[in-house]
């Protein structure tokens, strides 16, 4: 007995993305002759191949037709495991994260250690993973008339070495990190301005890593698009966001693609050369910090 398919030759229990890449050798065709055929970019047929996307029934008839299977093989692939039916999963399309910040930031080391690729955008605060303790603190400290009792200021300083050690993951060499940020990150005042000096010097440390890119959009940039909330994207599968008071995430298709597609928006207009904005606002902080 055997698990192939007499047309194709390809395992029926396989995944599908290497269905699709044993099919695109077969044809001896590389991964950007396909992307050329199909319009897609070669990282994304990358990524499909390797499963680290979510892939939907309209990729993979596209990547099916080009690559010259049965309409028969088609329909087998769009109904096996792992292609998202977009309509179905819109149903539970923006999820609560849980409740309290300490638990948060162990369920996102979770998240975040089990992907490759992870894209931030800030338009307000400087990124988690790129933030010092006391520019962290500052951040995540409760506002609510309770929020100095024994218990929150416990949940905050457990939250700040959660945060502390999610940026582990920035040293491991296979993991990319892609963050972009508006200038008001650093105009914005959060916590000393001796917090914002070590904040600065933090950045331009994080940014000397081969798999980080940190690009900052000037204050005088056009946009196309209004800032209006932070979110981070993690490979093509999950997109994350903060609010004042709960968190959201979504694995929907067609909502983390939304999310994608901003991110590149903005960082067509983010520079990457971020020395002299750095210089500036360490000159600015240093000054500040000297003054009585």
């Amino acid at each position: 007995m055997t698990d192939e398919d007499p047309e194709s030759g390809s395992p029926g229990n396989h995944p599908v993305g290497r269905v699709l890449r044993d099919r695109r050798e077969a044809m001896r065709l590389s991964g950007s002759e396909l992307a050329e055929r199909t319009g897609l970019t070669q990282a994304k047929v990358s990524r499909i191949e390797t499963g680290r996307t979510a892939v939907t029934p309209e990729d993979v008839r596209t990547l099916a037709e080009a690559l010259r299977m049965s309409a028969s093989e088609i329909e087998d692939l769009v109904t096996r495991d792992g292609v998202r039916r977009t309509d179905a999963d819109r149903m539970t399309q923006w999820r609560p994260g849980e409740s309290g910040l300490a638990r948060r930031q162990a369920d996102i080391a979770k998240v975040e250690l089990a992907c490759r690729e992870i894209w931030v955008f800030q338009p307000a605060l400087v990124p988690g993973l790129l933030q010092t303790s006391g520019y962290a603190e500052a951040v995540m400290r409760p506002r609510k008339p309770d929020g100095a009792s024994e218990t929150a200021e416990a949940d905050l300083a457990d939250a700040v070495a959660g945060r502390l050690r999610r940026q582990r993951i920035l040293k491991i060499p296979d993991k990319s990190f892609r963050f972009i940020m508006t200038e008001s990150t650093l105009s914005n005042r959060l916590g000393s301005p001796e917090d914002m000096v070590a904040q600065v010097r933090r950045i331009r440390d994080i940014a000397k890593r081969p798999n980080v890119s940190i690009g900052i959009i000037p204050a005088d940039a056009a946009l196309a698009l209004p800032p209006l909330n932070g979110f981070e994207l993690l490979d093509d599968k999950w997109v994350m966001m903060d609010l004042f008071n709960t968190a959201l995430s979504s694995q929907v298709v067609s909502d983390v693609q939304f999310y994608r597609d901003v991110f590149e928006e903005f960082a067509d207009v983010a520079f990457t050369g971020i020395g002299p904005i750095l210089d500036r606002y360490a000159r600015l902080y240093l000054d500040r910090s000297a003054q009585p």
